[in-house]
């Protein structure tokens, strides 16, 4: 079987690791990456933070977590549970009650930004995994989007030694690579993008663009109502690149807590039904075709989530 990064990587979007993995061992040429899944996640042997060891007992409480969801396929509430325990080892913490989110923001944080790094707690795609880097570089970009333009600030993030659980679990072939705040500020990882490329562009400033417009528009909107019209933006804007094919590889709507994959999985449907094609039969939409399917499809989400955020 011939590898293709982007079936490989549909597969780790999705949280399914087992998958991804079953997919290398068929493709003869992949022995070697195989053979660090293997290692890594088999064999139990994780990577180590060699610059600080303390940094490097927190950072495991992580790693361990990743194993025990991705790998071995625990309850993800339960895998959770165990976190606080694994944290209050390292940091004396004697109540029991204690959620990550609030280790998280009363501890976690404060060790790595006593050290100089930046951290970033909480939940990405229904998963706990901190972002955690060291420099920040402050910019501003002009946005077209479809409902107007406007000028964000992009914060470019580099010198990360973590980068969440989907960065973990393809070793740094693919992962978040930006995000918006509440303050409607855009960050970027910078080594995930060049920034004079159509990636740069539209997968990043007009896909987080839409979020800070829809954050700000719509209070109550879920993950992924959220991540579907940013998904729709990337589709309308998008001319170098086949972004529906890409999305149509991560659709998946059994991981409930997971905004992507089921933001791509509602994609999926409604194409197929503005287009009476079938999976494989969209891949091969013309670049013209995915961007007036996908602009139909923007405005009428509007109009419903007007309707349905609106009083």
């Amino acid at each position: 079987m011939r590898f293709e990064k982007s079936v490989f990587s549909g597969y780790l979007v999705q949280g399914e690791l087992n998958a991804a993995i079953s997919y290398l061992k068929d493709c003869g040429d992949q022995s070697e990456l195989y053979g660090k899944y293997y290692e890594v996640f088999e064999k139990d042997k994780r990577p180590v933070y060699e610059e600080d060891a303390y940094l490097d007992k927190i950072l495991d409480v992580y790693r361990k977590y990743y194993r025990e969801i991705f790998y071995l396929n625990n309850n993800a509430e339960e895998a959770e549970k165990r976190m606080p325990e694994r944290f209050g080892g390292i940091f004396g913490i004697s109540d029991k009650s204690a959620d990550v989110g609030e280790i998280e923001e009363i501890y976690v944080s404060k060790a790595f930004t006593d050290r100089g790094f930046h951290f970033l707690g909480g939940c990405t795609g229904g998963f706990f995994g901190p972002y955690i880097w060291s420099d920040t570089e402050k910019k501003k970009y002009a946005v077209e989007l479809p409902d107007g333009n406007a000028e964000y600030t992009v914060m470019l993030l580099d010198g990360f030694i973590s980068r969440s659980w989907l960065d973990y679990i393809s070793f740094g072939m693919t992962g978040t690579g930006g995000w918006t705040g509440s303050d409607g500020i855009i960050s970027c990882v910078r080594s995930s993008y060049d920034v004079d490329s159509e990636a740069f562009r539209v997968s990043l400033l007009k896909h987080e663009a839409q979020h800070s417009v829809d954050i700000a528009r719509f209070k109550s909107i879920s993950s992924d109502e959220l991540e579907y019209r940013a998904k729709l933006v990337e589709l309308i804007y998008s001319e170098q690149r086949n972004m529906l094919e890409k999305f149509l590889l991560e659709a998946d709507d059994s991981r409930a807590k997971n905004g992507h994959s089921l933001a791509s999985h509602r994609i999926a449907e409604k194409f197929s039904a503005e287009t009476g094609l079938n999976i494989a039969e969209l891949k091969a939409l013309s670049a013209e075709k995915v961007q007036s399917v996908a602009s139909k499809l923007f405005y009428e989400s509007s109009k419903e989530l007007k309707e349905k955020y609106t009083t």
